[in-house]
């Protein structure tokens, strides 16, 4: 048992210098000296460190940038230009343009609805009188029937027939209204109650179910096409998206189009110059390679861990550019406005060593980068930045048509394979599960006899692309829809099964699509819904068109003058 304790209490800890010449002292052991200092010298040699620059950091940035307003807007390849609204998406007036709008069923019967609901003012006997008189006179309809296909839409039949009595075809009581019908047996306060509605229901029905712009669409290419205009400085500026696939428009989706004639006569909006001194920040990223030799570096990327072959050029630049280059990137950040085209007209760096040094555009011969190139030549343009008013979190929905184009080189045909079309529910339904409207199987002819088939069957949603001249006496072919003829039994002709969706545009006759839009590889077109909000508030929502690459080649078993054992074999 201990019963006395003993502390010990130290007001400061000094070191205890060993005698001079021996590396005890302060300054020596602040110099860090090594024992071999050629060792040193050989690895700043191995790094390149003898070949740099007595280059500065940059300490400010001084950036002068000029606009102009977009405010024109060319739907197509040779569209009529039209005046473009600062508070429009961009991606709305491309996707959603069209002269002919999409009302299915359920939208038509919704719309309806919102018409016998407007009528609120209106006594009860009267509305319910009004109800019948509408529906009566705007019936809501069945959906439309394919030739070939026996029930093509069961789920829009089906609610075809719990509607039918309920409420009137949305489009057709717009352009009865229009036609100025009214009911019967209103007075006239009931008359002026019925008139007010119907003018507020007809506006509502225009915005809400009339495109925006005529169409970008160019069915020939499998793309969208547009362009924009503006005018700075004096000069006129045509941006055209020659190769748009739906989704987000980005700026490296514009090129500069300097081809003659190509003005849109956009009028001068030129927004005064922007001048910004700011503080440049080193561009960085997770694994970045330290700049300095003895500095630990972060194992997020692992860049010497990473497996590439002799093919791998690409794999290999990006190693080498992060290893050499990865620390020589600045960032100049400043806010520009939405909806013009700014060019930066100058920047001034100053650095460590108090020089004012100019940056001009990064360019070598052919090469550039962040600038639209030139349409006709292909060279870099002007140093140009369009910042144009695009959808900023658009929600899109699970694809309500879907088309595959593939080539068929054993049937030496291209195939529109419909997977999917939009039903009259507007919901996607497969084409697949149709059931061909076919004859029964001729009887088995007996043993030891082949039965003659002059064609093959195809499934009805392939429909066929057949070549053809591009114009007469050209060696070059562009595709054509077409259809598989079909036979009954005693070999008469059948109703052929054509196309059904909007993306193989049935109703136009002929429809073409050009040989090189549908490669080898394949491309797979798809229509989906899009949701977004405007730059006001409003809700804008529409169906856009996507592109992405398809299936590869594709077999469909077609053959003529087929000759077909017993038992179903072919011979």
């Amino acid at each position: 048992m201990v019963d006395k304790l003993t502390f010990a209490h130290y007001h400061r800890l000094e070191p205890v210098v060993r005698a001079a010449g021996s590396g005890g002292q302060l300054d020596q052991a602040l110099e860090a000296g090594v024992a071999d200092p050629l060792f040193l010298l050989a690895r700043q040699w191995q790094l390149a460190e003898f070949a740099g620059e007595d280059d500065g950091s940059p300490v400010s940035a001084r950036l002068e940038v000029t606009g102009a307003v977009v405010n024109r807007f060319r739907p197509g390849d040779d569209g009529t230009p039209q005046p473009l609204d600062d508070g429009v998406p961009l991606e709305y007036l491309v996707e959603a343009g069209g002269t002919a709008p999409e009302l299915t069923l359920r939208d038509a019967a919704r719309a309806g609805l919102r018409f016998l609901d407007g009528l609120g003012k209106l006594p009860a006997d009267v509305r319910a009188r009004t109800a019948r008189a509408a529906v009566a006179r705007f019936p809501l309809g069945t959906p439309p029937a394919v030739e070939g296909v026996r029930d093509p839409d069961p789920a829009g039949r089906a609610l075809a027939a719990a509607l039918a009595v309920r409420a009137p075809h949305g489009g057709a009581l717009a352009e009865g209204l229009a036609a100025g019908w009214h009911p019967d047996g209103l007075t006239a306060d009931q008359s002026a109650a019925f008139d007010a509605a119907a003018a507020r229901w007809r506006s509502w029905f225009t915005a809400e179910h009339t495109a925006p712009a005529p169409s970008s669409w160019v069915a020939e290419r499998l793309e969208h096409r547009f362009g924009v205009g503006a005018q700075l400085g004096g000069t006129q500026l045509v941006l055209t998206a020659p190769e748009y696939p739906g989704g987000r428009i980005e700026p490296y989706h514009l090129d500069l189009d300097t081809r003659p004639g190509q003005s849109l006569a956009a009028p001068a909006s030129t927004d005064p110059p922007v001048t910004v001194t700011t503080l440049p920040t080193r561009a960085t990223y997770p694994g970045m390679p330290a700049d300095r030799w003895w500095e630990f570096e972060d194992t997020t990327v692992n860049l010497p861990a990473v497996d590439a072959g002799p093919p791998d050029l690409a794999r290999l630049l990006v190693v080498e550019y992060a290893n050499v280059y990865g620390s020589d990137h600045w960032i100049v950040p400043i806010d520009l406005p939405v909806g013009r085209v700014h060019q930066v007209t100058g920047f001034t760096v100053a650095d460590t060593f108090g020089e004012s040094v100019p940056v001009g555009a990064a360019e070598d011969g052919g090469w550039s980068v962040f600038r639209p190139a030139d349409l006709t030549t292909g060279r870099p343009g002007p140093p140009l930045l369009p910042l144009l008013a695009t959808v900023a979190d658009p929600v899109e929905g699970a694809a309500v048509e879907e088309v595959v184009f593939a080539r068929d080189e054993l049937a030496n045909v291209g195939w529109a394979v419909e997977r999917t079309v939009r039903g009259a529910t507007g919901r996607a339904r497969p084409r697949g599960d149709e059931t061909p409207d076919e004859d029964p199987p001729p009887p088995d002819p007996g043993a030891g006899t082949l039965a003659y088939r002059l064609i093959t069957s195809v499934p009805p949603h392939w429909i066929p692309l057949l070549p053809v001249p591009l114009r007469e006496g050209s060696t070059a072919i562009r595709f054509r829809r077409g259809q598989v003829p079909r036979f009954t039994a005693d070999g008469r002709p059948r109703p052929q099964v054509a196309a059904v969706g909007r993306l193989l545009e049935p109703e136009r006759k002929p429809w073409y699509v050009r040989d090189e839009e549908v490669p080898r590889s394949g491309l797979t077109v798809s229509r989906a819904p899009v949701a977004a909000r405007g730059p006001d508030g409003s809700v804008l929502h529409w169906t856009g068109r996507r592109v992405r690459p398809g299936l590869g080649e594709l077999s469909s078993g077609l053959a003529f003058d087929a000759a077909s054992a017993p038992g179903g074999g072919a011979s």
